[in-house]
């Protein structure tokens, strides 16, 4: 019982923070994502709700900070008005389908939709809370900084599991050993700390982005040096995860980002490129000399025609199968088995892919508002990124979110379950709030700037009048 307890204790604590600070109770969030997962698998019967904790300190986030998000909202409905038209446009084929989830698992079952259903909404204020947080740049580059400390210590679990350490802590809930089965050999996915080996590979690969990020920031090695080991270490992890989707997460990063950022580089920026290649190529021949270890290299390797596969998502079978309107609501969403009843005879959707899982829940109709949301999306923030350096904001900032959020969206389309994880999902509309909100970081400079002037005494010499 002792585990539980402390992690209640931290619970409480975290959420009494938030209520004083909702910018650093965000901090605490991203510091229970790492902590529920370990806490679940060493409490007794691994409870589900224990992977969901960080939402109650989001929740703590909302209500502390409602008064500026209210006001923030406000702001981004206005510079970003383009948007809200899509959004409507979802929002009604979501209702439609949250219908449709009813018709599929009986009225009895509404737990199921209307679980799928807060999934689909709640991140949206997460986005509100980037587009808030970020009131200067040095303020995104602090996040990153928290989360590489707090995820590299994490991460110390993967190589601990994968030299079979015994500790309840390691390895996927409810699992003793994660297989993948590949013609010739098998691969053990490793989770370490993590609930499962999808989670661990997404926080390696963020991890791993930061790194290439902070390395060309820093744009000498003497101060660089920290984050090409914490890029390593992130891609080493990535490998050992036996999840092919967090190396691929980080090659999109790299495409995107040097998209919108090539004409910037630097001579030295360039050279930290280059010698983060040397790190990654390092860390791949060092897995490939090991016999046991040299799967998880062989493992990365993939096919054109898999590549396809894994982006369509199982669309055109989908579609076969669920028709044009679809199943409704929680027929693909990861985790709704816990609140139907036993005898239940609901098929539930075999989607992973994110176009499937859209396809059988909110129907073609519903998939292409989402994809008129995310094309709108798209094209804001690749204007946004493609800005030159202005005051208070700088293109590479601007230019590594998108990297992010791009990556994001591929690794939804390839393993949209992975994004059930609350962790995950939260996170990466942060990021999006982030990267809206760099779009308005030279305004809030200068009325920033403007407030202090005005609020400053004045320094003029005052003068006697003269007395004749």
């Amino acid at each position: 019982m002792t585990v539980p307890i402390l992690f209640a204790a931290f619970m409480l604590m975290s959420m009494s923070f938030t209520l004083v600070d909702w910018r650093r109770g965000w901090l605490m969030a991203i510091l229970c994502g790492v902590l529920q997962d370990p806490a679940r698998k060493l409490t007794a019967g691994t409870p589900v709700i224990m992977s969901i904790s960080i939402v109650a300190i989001y929740v703590a986030v909302l209500f502390a900070g409602q008064a500026v998000l209210q006001r923030e909202g406000r702001e981004f409905s206005r510079r970003f008005s383009s948007l809200f038209g899509t959004l409507i446009f979802f929002f009604i084929f979501l209702f439609l389908a949250a219908i449709n989830g009813l018709f599929t698992f009986g009225i009895d079952q509404w737990k199921a939709p209307a679980m799928s259903f807060f999934l689909y909404l709640a991140p949206m204020p997460a986005v509100i809370i980037g587009y808030a947080f970020l009131q200067r740049e040095e303020q995104l580059y602090d996040v990153f900084k928290f989360y590489s400390v707090v995820t590299a210590i994490a991460m110390i679990g993967t190589p601990l599991e994968y030299f079979r350490v015994p500790w309840r802590a390691l390895g996927t809930v409810a699992l003793s050993e994660n297989i993948r089965f590949i013609t010739g050999f098998n691969i053990r996915m490793l989770s370490g700390l993590y609930r499962g080996p999808d989670i661990m590979g997404w926080h390696a690969a963020l991890l791993t982005m930061i790194g290439i990020i902070m390395t060309v920031r820093r744009r000498s090695f003497r101060s660089s040096w920290i984050w090409m080991l914490v890029t390593g270490w992130g891609f080493l992890n990535c490998m050992i995860s036996g999840r092919r989707k967090a190396i691929y997460m980080i090659v999109v990063f790299v495409v995107a980002f040097l998209w919108r950022y090539f004409r910037q580089l630097s001579f030295a920026q360039a050279v930290s490129f280059g010698l983060l290649g040397i790190v990654v190529i390092f860390v791949i021949t060092r897995i490939s000399q090991d016999e046991e270890s040299s799967v998880y290299t062989r493992g990365a390797y993939t096919t054109q025609e898999e590549i396809w596969d894994r982006l369509e998502g199982g669309l055109g079978v989908t579609i076969e199968q669920a028709g044009i309107m679809g199943a409704g609501l929680g027929t693909a969403t990861q985790g709704v088995y816990h609140v139907l009843r036993e005898d239940s005879a609901t098929t539930l959707g075999w989607q992973e892919g994110g176009l499937g899982k859209l396809a059988i829940e909110l129907g073609v109709p519903g998939l292409l508002s989402v994809a008129l949301l995310g094309l709108t999306m798209i094209l804001t923030m690749v204007k946004i990124s493609g800005h030159p350096d202005v005051p208070g904001s700088s293109q590479l900032a601007r230019a590594a979110l998108f990297g992010i959020i791009a990556s994001n969206v591929v690794e939804f389309m390839v393993s949209a379950q992975a994004y059930s994880d609350p962790v995950l999902t939260l996170l990466t509309a942060f990021f999006i709030g982030c990267m809206f909100a760099t779009a308005a970081l030279d305004d809030r400079l200068a009325a920033e700037k403007a407030v202090t002037v005005a609020a400053a005494p004045s320094t003029a010499r005052l003068t006697a009048p003269v007395i004749a």
